[in-house]
């Protein structure tokens, strides 16, 4: 039989150099304290090997099975656990490391058992120790005997049942402990079965049943989505492939959602301790230390890498020209926790090589891409960009953390104030996009004195008279007076009354309007009746009842922003709307409601109810051109609940006193009659 003549070899060597067994016996204790708590994840990828869809541990007494229904053990697989550098894995088809990461097992037993087909061995170091007397030291995984049907005896109830159970290989293993077991099971992540290509069900019965499950749906030919059932808990995922590489994206309420940076780790098949430095997990087949726990950057690592920047890059052309919550959520998860720019003072490390393949991957695609400039809001930039068919990211991206900067990273660049100053008069810009671009050219002539610059501004349509678009030539002809919610504005955005001065000496010297906005001692308020605060509008409310509380407790985390919980709470009433809080255009909530009309929601926060809030120029001058569109959502959170009260039309609907000092309008009298969400 070849289990013998592999048996009667092995002994021959080992009595032939007894110092070298010793030698074996200590590199197979390092090997399994630096595999430490990864024993469960090794015998999984063992049966992955093995073709296996099943994996099931079971823990009686002091005893463990591991069983899995792949193919039989066969010689090759005996020599391989035997001789560990000895495997016939092949890179890039099955998971192993030279069959090395079983001996992690000798952390937690004293004997192992194998039991598959007509195969039936042990390793014993007490038997091995009874074979070699002259060694010092013998390693449990060397030499394999025969069964004592006396100790196998013990386990055949627990055999056969599992035999009955359609499994095919079972490991046992003696000597375990409680305590080394469930410190195992507790290291041991759902999230290894990802990657792995048969594995669709896991079952471990220890001191608690736990059982996973996973239901996978071909999207199409490189995209899977999979349902992972562990225990009352479940989780999806969308992994998408590429080249031997596969990136695997969190779904939560049918959408993206960003990993945490610390549990975004690169696999090799299974998890490493590297991450990736993204709000994804990847895959791919590194090269690791024999751990497995990092990676190591030779060529076939290298090489990896920069398939999944070439990945990524494709998956960031095709969402970035989308305007669908699932194509920003996809952009979020790829976006770098860090600032790109200073991963090259960083040492080396799977987030530095990849960002720097990604870099590299297509810069003429994003050196096509241009961003709106930092002082224009990129709505209106948009809107400008769009009539000379320029490829433009849509706002709904832009309020994403870090994501201008990683384009700049990757070769975008600011669109220059003359690469769309010519579309400007045609484009339906707001009233703060006039204030902006007017600033801008404000500042440009107060630095440098341009009789040209002049000329080409004079005939854009960025001043306000009465709520309406003129050119300075316009103003100037027609003898009209400039509105003070627009000189308000351009002293919201940083300029002073002195350079507003200044600059229409030189760009309209005889312009005898009155530039200084008149102060009184006396709030002015932009609503005189009291009696003309408008009852909260409620009719946005959908009965919760058809929403589960499940849904509505995920809106409400406690890390979110206010803006975030009342955006997640409207769009599950019928909404929907878009978080524009970062772009400062004069509300935080833009889209739909529920009838399909378009909405725009100012977000305020109070502690309690009837407290003052204030409104921004900026806000009041979008309230003023869109009244029936704008409306303010008063919120307030506590431990307990989150409330909210949408009011319409503020302009109309509050009573708004002026604070010259600071140049905001306060409200501090309104109906306060929210919808309240438990927490």
């Amino acid at each position: 039989m070849i289990i013998n003549e592999i048996r009667s070899q092995l002994l021959e060597e080992a009595k032939a150099s007894p110092n070298l067994l010793a030698d074996l016996a200590g590199l197979e204790t390092y090997i399994a304290e630096s595999y430490n708590n990864r024993s469960f994840i090794e015998l999984l990828q063992n049966a992955d090997d093995a073709n296996a869809t099943k994996f099931k541990i079971i823990k009686d007494s002091n005893f463990l099975y591991v069983a899995n229904n792949g193919r039989f053990f066969n010689a090759n697989d005996i020599e391989s656990l035997c001789r560990s550098a000895s495997s016939n894995k092949i890179r890039g088809e099955n998971i192993g490391y030279r069959g090395i990461g079983f001996k992690s097992v000798v952390s937690f037993s004293k004997e192992i058992y194998i039991i598959s087909g007509d195969l039936e061995i042990t390793f014993s170091k007490e038997r091995t120790k009874n074979e070699i007397p002259n060694a010092t030291r013998v390693p449990l995984i060397r030499i394999p005997h025969s069964v004592n049907e006396n100790d196998k005896s013990l386990m055949d109830e627990n055999i056969n049942s599992i035999l009955n159970d359609g499994f095919s290989t079972i490991f046992i293993f003696t000597g375990v402990t409680t305590l080394e077991i469930e410190s195992e099971y507790e290291s041991f992540d759902y999230k290894s079965l990802l990657f792995l290509k048969n594995i669709t069900t896991t079952e471990i019965l220890i001191s608690n049943y736990a059982s996973t499950f996973i239901e996978k749906e071909i999207i199409s030919e490189h995209e899977t989505k999979l349902k992972i059932k562990n225990n009352e808990n479940q989780s999806e995922w969308l992994v998408s492939t590429f080249n031997n590489t596969a990136i695997a994206f969190q779904i939560e309420n049918n959408l993206p959602a960003r990993i945490n940076l610390v549990d975004a780790f690169v696999y090799s098949f299974l998890p490493t301790e590297d991450i990736t430095g993204l709000g994804i997990i990847v895959n791919g087949d590194f090269s690791t230390d024999p751990s497995r726990k990092h990676l190591i950057y030779d060529i076939e690592t290298n090489t990896t890498i920069k398939n999944i920047a070439s990945q990524i890059i494709n998956i960031i052309k095709e969402n970035l020209v989308g305007n669908k919550p699932e194509n920003s959520n996809i952009i979020k998860c790829i976006v770098p926790y860090a600032d790109p720019r200073m991963m090259s003072f960083k040492k080396t490390s799977f987030e530095k090589l990849l960002l720097e393949e990604v870099k590299n991957i297509d810069p003429a695609f994003f050196e096509k891409l241009l961003l709106a400039p930092n002082w224009l809001n990129t709505k209106d930039y948009n809107i400008i960009v769009k009539t000379i068919d320029n490829f433009v990211v849509e706002s709904i991206f832009l309020n994403i953390d870090g994501l201008v900067s990683f384009l700049k990273f990757l070769g975008a660049k600011e669109a220059s104030f003359n690469s769309f100053k010519n579309k400007i008069n045609e484009s339906d810009i707001s009233i703060l996009g006039c204030v902006q671009i007017s600033k801008y050219i404000f500042v440009s002539i107060l630095s440098i004195s341009n009789d040209n610059f002049i000329l080409e501004v004079s005939d854009l349509k960025i001043l306000i008279h009465e709520k309406k678009r003129y050119s300075f030539k316009q103003i100037l002809s027609e003898n009209l007076l400039i509105d003070d919610s627009y000189i308000s504005l351009l002293i919201e955005n940083g300029l002073t009354e002195f350079d507003i001065k200044q600059a229409f000496k030189k760009l309209l010297p005889n312009y005898i309007g009155n530039l200084v906005l008149e102060k009184k001692d006396d709030d002015i308020m932009l609503n005189n009746s009291i009696q003309n605060v408008n009852s909260t509008t409620n009719d946005w409310y959908n009965n919760s009842k058809e929403i589960s509380n499940d849904r509505i407790k995920y809106a409400i985390k406690r890390w979110r922003t206010a803006e975030e919980i009342t955006m997640e709470i409207l769009n599950l009433n019928g909404f929907n709307l878009q978080d524009v809080s970062k772009q400062n255009i004069g509300y935080d909530l833009d889209g739909f409601d529920p009838n399909g009309e378009e909405i725009h929601i100012e977000v305020k926060s109070i502690t309690l109810p009837g407290q003052k809030f204030k409104l921004t120029n900026n806000e009041i001058g979008v309230a003023q051109a869109k009244p029936q569109k704008f409306y303010v959502a008063i919120v307030r959170q506590t431990d307990d609940f989150f409330e909210i009260a949408l009011i319409s039309d503020p302009i109309k609907n509050l009573v708004l006193n002026r604070q010259c000092t600071q140049w905001i309008w306060e409200c501090s009298e309104y109906e306060y009659n929210p919808r309240k969400f438990t927490l």
